[in-house]
């Protein structure tokens, strides 16, 4: 008799899949930035990338409200209605209106916006708003794919990007005579709109047995319903990840205490593949599991066995930046030693935050995780003002490990009826980031010793979900 799979295993092993094709997505994503090093070194002074560098921030502001929340709101949608081409219609139109709005705000304040960024173009804004209109219609156009589970095309379609992205790049700085900084964003901008009508197309073209009544019930209600709320989130979110260096270059005297912070925050993002990539994945796992069946223990397995990933990761990472800081930034950055253990913590933290978002998530309360992020960004403004001028880019650090500990704390309490959380299973989720960064000071001896204790602690909890995975197996079966 061969075997059967039941519906949880299927389910379980799309989301390790999915989220290995995500992960893998990602480093990718990342690997493209750091090719783009050598080319910002070469033909762009200090202040030019700066400048660059305010664009970047602008198009991502742009892209937080343009996206209007969509991408998550689709893959929910995705899985509760039999009417597939309706959602993606409007996934398609509903950014059309802000989108055009954000082009009308900025040609009619280009200037002044020129003025108040130091730009040396007023007209590098238009680049801005296309690059943020791109990358929007990215998110929304892969969350189609990312909703059917198709993970292998995305991983295709964002290594296509990347490469399509170098390659006109050094094209247009050495074959034309476009400036440097139009350059680096039309070499942006371009392969985004370029994938989001790729993936629009092939996804226009697998719903094509979809009926053609474009009405869809309440498709239109739905969708706004659950995306709108997690507009605010989203820029929330964009404060939350720049507040901490603006305010250590305006209220810290030693200006090169925001170099150890950005030095230590690039080396944490080595942890944002995994969590970028299991949280693309989730969404479309705990959606299906609501409307597909499974329990809750299952949904809870998932979240712990990503968190102790996690958890072990960053520990990794925390108990190895006394030779890491050195070896790879140099004598230079040794502070930075000091920041980066903290700063690991934070970012396992936000892993955190991002499951305790499961049960608005599933009763479409978004409306909460936007207050909560919202709140959470104003105590990081606050947190920052009091930690700074006593603790510099650790006082920052200290500031983001807080705020992400209260959001995802405050989300678990929220959503405690749909999402039910042993205390004691958070609180050993909790602890161990938020003491990373006093353990980093213990000597070499103890650090290996913790090193040790973590991995073993950690095999031993994958072995204890395995043997629980199994048993539910047969229980169900």
């Amino acid at each position: 008799m061969g075997k059967v799979e039941t519906g949880s295993t299927t389910h379980g092993r799309d989301l390790s899949r999915e989220t290995l094709f995500y992960a893998s997505a990602m480093i990718f994503s990342g690997l493209v930035q750091v090719a783009f090093l050598p080319f910002i070194s070469k033909y762009l002074e200090a202040d030019e990338a700066g400048e660059l560098g305010i664009l970047r921030m602008i198009a991502e502001a742009i892209a937080g409200v343009v996206v209007l929340g969509l991408p998550t709101a689709l893959v929910r949608a995705w899985q509760r209605t039999d009417v597939p081409r309706a959602v993606l219609a409007r996934g398609l139109l509903f950014p059309v209106v802000p989108s055009v709005l954000a082009a009308l705000v900025v040609v009619l304040s280009r200037n002044v916006l020129a003025e108040i960024f130091s730009l040396q173009n007023a007209d590098y804004l238009f680049h801005a708003v296309l690059l943020g209109v791109g990358i929007a219609y990215v998110q929304i156009a892969l969350a189609l794919p990312r909703a059917e589970g198709l993970a292998g095309r995305y991983l295709l379609m964002q290594l296509a990007r990347g490469l399509l992205s170098l390659g006109l790049l050094a094209v247009f700085l050495t074959g034309t005579a476009l400036p440097p900084i139009p350059s680096f964003m039309v070499s942006r901008w371009l392969p985004s709109v370029l994938l989001a009508v790729f993936a629009s197309v092939m996804m226009w073209r697998r719903t094509s047995d979809s009926p053609r009544d474009f009405s869809g019930g309440n498709v239109t209600g739905e969708l706004l319903r659950f995306s709108l709320p997690l507009v605010p989130a989203t820029l929330s979110m964009i404060v939350l990840s720049s507040a901490d260096m603006f305010m250590l270059r305006s209220i810290h005297p030693d200006l090169s205490e925001s170099g150890y912070y950005e030095w230590a925050s690039r080396a944490g993002m080595v942890l944002m593949p995994l969590i970028i990539g299991f949280n693309m994945a989730w969404k479309r796992f705990i959606f299906r599991k609501r409307d597909t069946g499974g329990t809750l223990g299952e949904l809870g397995r998932a979240g712990m066995i990503f968190m102790v990933m996690v958890n072990w990761a960053a520990l990794m990472l925390a108990m190895s930046a006394s030779w890491l800081v050195p070896l790879v930034g140099g004598a230079d950055y040794l502070p930075a030693a000091r920041v980066l253990p903290t700063l690991a913590g934070a970012t396992a933290m936000y892993g955190l935050f991002l499951v305790s978002q499961t049960g608005c998530l599933l009763t479409g309360q978004t409306g909460f995780i936007a207050w909560m992020t919202l709140f959470g960004a104003i105590l990081n403004i606050g947190f920052n003002l009091r930690l700074i001028p006593v603790a510099g880019a650790l006082g920052a650090a200290f500031a983001t490990m807080a705020t992400n500990l209260f959001m995802a704390l405050s989300l678990f309490w929220i959503g405690r009826k749909i999402f039910p959380v042993d205390f004691l299973v958070v609180t050993a989720m909790v602890l161990p980031p938020v003491v990373f960064g006093f353990l980093a000071e213990l000597g070499m001896e103890w650090r290996m010793t913790l090193v040790l204790a973590g991995t073993l602690v950690t095999v031993m909890v994958l072995l204890r979900m395995r043997v629980s995975e199994k048993y539910d197996r047969k229980a169900e079966a």
